[in-house]
């Protein structure tokens, strides 16, 4: 009987409180079944040994079954982990770098060469790509000449190349023409190969 029962509640998926109190019921009853067991077999006063076991076994059982139900009812799971946090967001890649080409005039003139308008039709691609980015359009001119002079021919050259992208579908916001005059050198004055590369006009992002 009592392999019985430590079968039972090792088998059932008791807990360690309810399986302390089944086997405490279980001997207290089976003590007090035998008792009764006892008593009924010398009350008899007959060989009525059967209510010895008998009482043994139904007070295991009906103790067992009082034990448990006294057991505190098992404690309620812990609550899952909390998911981890999700991972940070990549960081966003650097801006990319634009690279435009400048172009050049003629001497003591602001109208766009013939030569360099592929030049400029592929800066207007290049900006309609990135419409979000200002572009400062700096013109320049060479040493010859005098100072407001030049700093009215480099504006219009700016003014000229901005026309001429605004025509191509890039909107004037996004252009900031300006003239420096005679600065800004990028060759020397002395041979005409060089006052022509200083007569020109840069295209530059404002934010690079």
């Amino acid at each position: 009987m009592w392999v019985a029962i430590l079968g039972m509640v090792s088998a059932c998926g008791f807990t360690d409180e309810q399986r302390q109190y089944t086997l405490v019921g279980a001997a207290t009853g089976a003590a007090i079944g035998g008792g009764i067991g006892g008593g009924v077999f010398a009350a008899d006063n007959s060989d009525n040994w059967v209510a010895i076991p008998a009482g043994i076994v139904g007070g295991a059982l009906i103790g067992g079954l009082i034990g448990y139900l006294m057991a505190p009812p098992p404690a309620p799971p812990p609550p899952p982990p909390p998911p981890p946090p999700p991972p940070p967001p990549p960081p966003p890649p650097p801006p990319e770098k634009i690279v435009l080409r400048g172009v050049h005039f003629n001497f003591d003139k602001y109208y766009i060469r013939n030569v360099d308008k592929p030049v400029l039709d592929e800066a207007a691609e290049t900006l309609k790509a990135n419409p979000n980015v200002k572009i400062y359009v700096n013109g320049y001119c060479d040493v010859i000449g005098s100072v407001p002079y030049n700093l009215r021919l480099s504006q219009r050259r700016a003014e000229s190349v901005a026309a001429y992208l605004e025509d191509k579908g890039i909107p004037a916001s996004q252009l900031i023409p300006q003239g420096f005059g005679k600065t800004h050198f990028v060759a020397t004055n002395h041979t005409a190969e060089g006052r022509a590369e200083n007569r020109r006009v840069e295209l530059v992002p404002v934010d690079q």
